[in-house]
């Protein structure tokens, strides 16, 4: 069985690998070396099927994430 995630940000950067199941996106989203293997910038959200993913949400859990730019709040 395949537990794999992949990790995408942009058209053609991605990075697939097994993540420990403790493993959160809050920790996947302030990882330097994720970010780094596919050229995010840091301050990114991690998106799953439409869905913005909390913090607290396990990787583990999801086959696919999307880092996307957060939008700045302009007041």
């Amino acid at each position: 069985m395949d537990n794999n995630t992949t990790i995408r940000y942009g058209m053609s950067n991605s990075i697939s690998r097994a993540f420990d199941p403790e493993y959160t996106v809050g920790d996947l989203v302030t990882d330097r070396s994720i970010l780094g293997a596919i050229s995010a910038p840091e301050g990114v959200v991690a998106v799953s099927g439409g869905i913005t993913l909390t913090n607290e949400a396990l990787v583990f859990d999801y086959p696919s994430i999307t880092l996307e730019k957060q939008a700045s709040s302009k007041a």
